[in-house]
């Protein structure tokens, strides 16, 4: 019998798009980080528990800067 494999998430932020308004951070704080410097800092491999905020960031991104890929057992 073969197992099926795990594809881990990935998050991803196109920094072209992004404006640093900070409703990631807002949405999943573990994941995402809006430093001093002003510079976005994340977690490009959240954790299944944390799929739920990461996707939540994404889809609350205003200009859809965040892909959230992967973390299905197809």
């Amino acid at each position: 019998m073969r197992r099926k494999s795990r594809t881990r998430a990935r998050l991803s932020v196109d920094n072209e798009r992004c404006e640093l308004f900070g409703i990631c951070e807002w949405e999943a704080p573990a994941l995402f980080e809006l430093g001093r410097d002003g510079r976005l800092r994340y977690r490009r491999q959240p954790a299944a528990g944390e799929l739920t905020q990461a996707a939540a960031a994404a889809r609350c991104c205003p200009m859809q800067a965040i892909e959230l890929r992967g973390g299905d057992d197809e």
